[in-house]
């Protein structure tokens, strides 16, 4: 059992690689093609139903994870090459297929060398960059129905105490005591700390990219305020906004508490929060840690991160490219560096779940037979490509924030 407390032993295409009598054992179980198909309802193991349930939850959580990767590099690859062709480059330099973060790290490495050169090559012109952090939300009706599902219910309490480093949000009918986010490229009529496609009144404090009816402190230039407008600013879909914005925010859309909220309230609704999400980790007390993990893991694909709020202002002399390059990472830097603050962490504990679980699963292991021994070590082989995948796709996403110093 060594072999799947240690993934890194175990070759996926040569499970005789398995130590001892269980190599010839997982051998003869002919391998685990389903782990390429996510088929395991047909699959039959020793043991009991309890035992087969362990198993194939295990299958089922490390698919999951494994599919939820690779489509988060791939939208990566989509929002890299997105700002590469509005930065003007071929499409063969932004050509890349989703696989091992190999994609990514080609597509966006070459990025944001196209970034830096843009930088260089406007030296007169410094780009001011500021990055809130995601929101990032774990779906608790689908916990707790896995979790009941793994045979491991949520009972008594409420749910706030389940909900550890985050606060509920959800959908509100009634009245929102807190705060409501409209996500992002949606209609906008409140503060929007991102990039505003419509009127901007900055509350005479906020950075205007667009043209000022008010005070400028900067340059202005026909009308265009490149500092800070007293007064009021239409952004005209390029303009970063830190007041309250009539349009579309290119980030979330904070509503005051009291209004009546279309998006995600949190910190309280005066009525039952319909759809509730936890903003940090849904653990409930007394669950078994094997369905922790598991429903951890299939929920990957459920859990959602904000892009974050990030507002970009050239500041110097800025050029028609670096007016260009502004806009541009405007647009679609919040899409990247929600991979690096938002997603990348929240799949990287998944991970780490699933690489524990395995660990964990040697007793079972036993009890199933030979092909749940085939099957979890291709499973845990599996979890250490997914860890690296993520490691190589935050990288990526990295390295175009970075060259700008939106590192985070």
């Amino acid at each position: 059992m060594v072999g799947l407390a240690s993934p890194m032993l175990v070759n996926c295409g040569s499970l005789p690689a398995l130590p001892g009598p269980l190599g010839d054992v997982a051998a003869a179980a002919g391998g685990c093609p389903e782990m390429e198909s996510g088929s395991f309802a047909d699959l039959k193991f020793q043991g009991g139903a309890e035992v087969e349930g362990k198993v194939k939850g295990f299958l089922e959580a490390a698919f999951s994870l494994d599919k939820v990767i690779t489509e988060m590099e791939a939208s990566l690859i989509a929002s890299c090459g997105q700002l590469g062709k509005d930065l003007g480059m071929g499409e063969e330099e932004l050509k890349a297929e989703a696989g091992g973060g190999k994609g990514a790290e080609k597509v966006c490495t070459a990025v944001s060398a196209k970034v830096s050169a843009m930088l260089k090559a406007n030296a007169e012109a410094q780009l001011a960059v500021e990055v809130d952090p995601p929101k990032c939300y774990v779906p608790i009706d689908f916990m707790t129905k896995c979790l009941g599902d793994c045979g491991s219910p949520v009972t008594g309490g409420k749910l706030e105490a389940s909900c550890k480093g985050g606060e509920i949000a959800g959908k509100c009918d009634a009245e929102c005591k807190g705060s409501c986010a409209v996500e992002a490229g949606g209609s906008c009529t409140g503060t929007c700390k991102a990039s505003c496609e419509g009127k901007c009144d900055a509350g005479f404090s906020g950075t205007c990219g667009g043209k000022c009816d008010g005070k400028c402190d900067g340059k202005n230039s026909k009308g265009t305020c490149a500092g800070k407008c007293e007064g009021k600013c239409d952004a005209s879909a390029s303009g970063s906004c830190t007041g309250t914005c009539d349009g579309k925010c290119s980030g979330s859309c904070e509503l005051k508490a009291g209004a009546k909220c279309e998006g995600t309230c949190s910190g309280g609704c005066s009525a039952e929060i319909k759809e509730p999400k936890c903003t940090g980790d849904f653990e409930p007390p007394n669950v078994s840690i094997d369905c922790q993990l598991q429903c951890t893991a299939k929920g990957a694909a459920e859990f959602t991160c904000d892009a974050p709020n990030v507002r970009i202002v050239a500041k110097g002399k800025a050029s028609a490219d670096a007016q260009k390059l502004v806009a541009a990472l405007q647009t679609t830097l919040p899409a990247i560096l929600k991979i690096q603050l938002g997603t990348g962490k929240k799949l990287a504990a998944s991970v780490a779940g699933v690489a524990k679980g395995a660990a964990e699963m040697k007793d079972v292991a036993l009890k199933a037979g030979g092909k749940a021994i085939a099957c979890i070590a291709v499973a845990a082989e599996a979890s250490v490509s997914a860890s690296a995948s993520i490691d190589v796709n935050v990288k990526a996403s990295a390295s175009v924030g970075g060259s700008v110093g939106a590192g985070g």
